[in-house]
């Protein structure tokens, strides 16, 4: 009993003294919640939800890229569709963070378009725009002029048959932001399905330049609702208005791209030239803002597009400024402009799916003028892209345009960030005399805009699969049969090549090597066999083919060449566009007509006389090394496609006169190289110093690349790799 009782009193003992401690814990923690509820200010709370709302839109967008292929669904659509999603979850006091991270017109503008715009402009091939600068620019200027006052003609009419009524330069203000397109969607299913480059780039350049167009005119007509419509005084006004736009934003595009293509060449570090093209983006956007209404001419502001300027300091660089890039962050800053732009794109289109929260009209109210101007848009959209193709295609001023790709840009046409954007710039008290709405101006503005959208991306861009397929432009054009058939036979012999290799290998299992020679044989003689039933042709197409094949030999020799500081940027300059050059006439050799022939040749002519004058070589020692280039280029072109004619799968059809045939011309370019650097040498003895400095520098290189290999596989520290480099960089420079 004793002993009973002991064992009661301690357990007492220690139940009291639990409790003690659990109410001692709960002061803390009540005393803890007190400061911080004394200390927390509003700031550091709404920038604690912002950076959580960051992060799960970041986290939410990682698997929508993920799922997105299973589901089969375009990215951007699945963004927007996630986006949607959260609105009833962010109704929760848990995830009421979620829309604390929102689209301002200050992030838009000033944040996510400069990065957009200019990771699509930097990787665009200035040479490839030019071929197609009729189209692109029709397209963004004509069309979007044609779409903007169609909206504004058809809306006004239909939205008044329906009992709306809206003025008519409100409708027309719609009608200048809503015909902005965006082709972030699109251009994700031409690289799924292989579309046609030239449809691509057409897409993309009329998406960059129309933007500028668009911005413009809204600009010009949110002015003439603001201060009233005062007859041909306004109508001039605003014209000069829109051209100082265009014309301001191409020049001061062009000297911001001067100034940063110097700068990059100062600044020979990775970080710095990296930096430098954030900069160049941000900083064009920026100024080109800033200093519109500074600058006056009789008497009027003369405004500059940002979005423009943008667009040509971004092709400035990627066309001119690159050269001055280091060879090894060429490919990185690719790379990072992408991962970007991704990420840029990423939160925009699933923020877009928030925007329905803000929706200020009543979606009952409004559903039927958004139906009315959805098929508008629609509509207009087709007449903005039949017309102004049929033109350009009946002037032949370049290649033609089918109709399977008019009918895929009438309807392949998504509205994006730029159509939030410039909503976003409405103020909250424009207004009109005619108006009569219970709503303001921007609300009705932004509820029409977000239906369009909302239906361009969950109607158009998810059958646009289905569009590239009923129109087959997914199928192959021009050479690429051919370069298909004879791609398959060559892949399949290397792999056979590759298992025969693999015969007295010990750890091989000969039985399952025997069936993947049976497997891969079989596919082999099976692409060998359509390669041989496909004679009609053949021999004139793959001769092209061929040509294409040296050309692009060429183009990677010359691009190690330079990497390697075995060329100077002027000779790379003049012989990347001589190369450039005959792919252009080789790829339009093929379907043009004697006489649009002919003036497609004299135009592609005097775009290289141009660009050959402003790449001149004027220092011997640049000669020298750009004819010596040359010689390498052929030569390597002579040894590539000896091994490629040594192919069984090869000598087909008179491939082997073809063969012959190209190899000669390149033996003579290589001649006719190689006399020249002879020359040189006898004209310029000091030349001969050149030859030792490149031999010498190829041997550094060498050494570095032994290196690196020492510290990869471990044979080596890092710090003894760094003690080697700078004693063979202190010899490399003595010498």
């Amino acid at each position: 009993m004793p002993r009973r009782m002991c064992l009661g009193w301690a357990q007492q003992a220690i139940e009291e003294q639990l409790q003690r401690r659990r109410m001692s814990w709960r002061k803390v923690v009540f005393r803890l919640q007190t400061y911080t509820n004394q200390h927390r200010t509003p700031q550091m709370s709404s920038t604690v939800q912002i950076i959580l709302s960051l992060i799960t839109l970041l986290l939410l967008s990682i698997f929508a890229h993920i799922a997105a292929p299973r589901l089969r669904l375009p990215y951007s659509v699945l963004l927007v569709l996630v986006g949607f999603l959260l609105i009833p979850l962010s109704k929760l006091p848990l995830f009421s963070y979620i829309t604390s991270f929102q689209l301002t017109p200050e992030l838009l503008f000033f944040i996510f378009l400069p990065i957009l715009i200019f990771e699509s402009a930097f990787n665009m091939n200035i040479r490839r725009i030019s071929e197609n600068i009729a189209a692109i620019s029709a397209l963004a200027i004509a069309g979007l002029l044609l779409s903007a006052f169609f909206i504004a003609f058809a809306g006004y009419w239909g939205l008044r048959a329906i009992g709306f009524e809206v003025p008519f330069i409100v409708v027309l203000l719609f009608g200048t932001l809503i015909s902005a397109t965006d082709p972030v969607a699109i251009l994700a299913l031409f690289k799924d399905f292989g579309a046609p480059r030239r449809l691509a780039l057409i897409f993309e350049g009329e998406s960059l330049f129309n933007d500028a167009t668009a911005l413009a005119l809204f600009l010009v007509v949110l002015e003439s609702v603001g201060a009233g419509f005062h007859g041909a005084g306004s109508l001039l006004h605003g014209v000069f208005i829109f051209f100082s736009m265009l014309v301001g934003g191409t020049v001061f595009g062009f000297l911001m791209g001067w100034v940063f293509t110097r700068l990059l060449q100062f600044a020979r570090h990775e970080h710095l030239q990296i930096t430098l093209t954030m900069l160049a983006a941000h900083a064009t956007f920026l100024l080109a803002e800033f200093t519109s209404n500074s600058l006056t001419l009789w008497g009027e502001p003369i405004h500059i597009s940002s979005i423009l300027a943008t667009v040509i300091t971004s092709l400035s660089i990627g066309s001119y400024g690159r050269f001055k890039i280091l060879p090894e962050v060429q490919e990185y800053i690719g790379r990072f402009w992408g991962y970007a732009a991704f990420v840029a794109n990423s939160l925009v289109f699933i923020l877009l799916g928030l925007l329905f929260t803000t929706l200020p009209v009543g979606l009952t109210d409004i559903l039927p003028a958004m139906a009315v101007i959805i098929l508008v848009v629609v509509v207009a959209r087709a007449f903005s892209v039949y017309p102004v193709i049929a033109v350009l295609n009946a002037l032949r001023l370049e290649q033609h345009i089918p109709s399977s790709w008019q009918h895929l840009m009438a309807w392949g046409s998504l509205r994006g960030a730029l159509a939030v954007t410039m909503v976003l710039l409405i103020p909250d008290t424009l207004s009109h005399p005619e108006w009569t709405q219970a709503y303001s101006i921007k609300e009705f503005i932004m509820a029409l805009t977000i239906g369009c959208i909302y239906f361009t991306l969950f109607i158009k861009a998810t059958t646009i699969n289905g569009a590239i397929r009923r129109f087959r432009i997914n199928e192959l054009q021009g050479l690429e049969p051919v370069e298909y058939r004879e791609g398959k036979v060559y892949v399949y012999a290397q792999t056979l090549l590759r298992l025969a290799s693999m015969q007295n290998q010990p750890h091989v299992d000969k039985a399952a090597l025997h069936e993947l020679q049976e497997r891969y044989g079989a596919l082999y003689r099976q692409a060998y066999g359509e390669l041989s039933s496909n004679t009609r042709g053949f021999a004139a197409m793959f001769a092209r083919v061929l040509q294409i094949h040296a050309i692009g030999i060429e183009k990677q020799t010359l691009k190690a060449l330079y990497a390697a500081a075995e060329l100077t940027e002027i000779g790379y300059r003049r012989a990347l566009g001589k190369f450039e050059q005959q792919l252009v006439f080789l790829e339009h050799g093929l379907s043009a007509t004697p006489k649009r022939k002919t003036l497609r040749k004299r135009w592609l002519r005097l775009g290289q006389l141009v660009s050959m004058s402003t790449d001149q070589l004027s220092d011997p020692a640049d000669k020298y090394l750009y004819y010596r280039a040359m010689a390498v280029c052929a030569q390597q072109v002579i040894y590539m496609l000896s091994r490629l004619a040594e192919h069984e799968g090869i000598r087909l059809f008179e491939a082997d006169k073809i063969f012959d045939e190209l190899l000669g011309q390149y033996r003579e370019y290589k001649g006719h190289a190689l006399d020249r650097v002879a020359g040189m040498q006898q004209q310029y003895p000091a030349l001969a110093e050149q030859q030792i400095e490149l031999l010498e520098q190829e041997l550094f290189l060498s050494q570095i690349h032994a290196l690196e290999e020492l510290e990869s596989s471990e044979v080596i520290t890092p710090a003894v790799k760094t003690v080697l480099y700078g004693e063979l960089r202190q010899q490399r420079e003595a010498d």
